[in-house]
């Protein structure tokens, strides 16, 4: 036996008006109400997700440049960002 007291007499007289418009008795409802906050915060509950293909996604994101606007070392001549990158960090680092 669990005994339930409700302090807030705003949700008492909620609860009592949905007990009485359910033709239920009000322990019935708070049991079944405690039954469901229970059953909506287990532990063992994972999240349902959907695995997507970065292959599918994936695309080249190619630029052109001005001329006028662009200076001559702004980086136009790197082909390979990445592997530009790369390389600086490893010359740095051992330099």
């Amino acid at each position: 036996m669990l005994a339930i007291k409700i302090d807030n007499p705003e949700i008492e007289n909620r609860f009592k008006e949905y007990a009485k418009s359910q033709k239920k008795a009000l322990e019935d409802v708070a049991s079944e109400a405690m039954k469901l906050f229970l059953d909506m915060h287990k532990k063992d509950d994972k999240l349902v997700y959907t695995k997507k293909n970065p292959k599918k996604y994936i695309r080249k994101i190619e630029y052109t440049y001005d001329e006028e606007l662009c200076d001559d070392v702004a980086l136009t001549h790197i082909e390979n960002s990445a592997k530009y990158v790369h390389d600086l960090r490893r010359q740095k680092k051992y330099e």
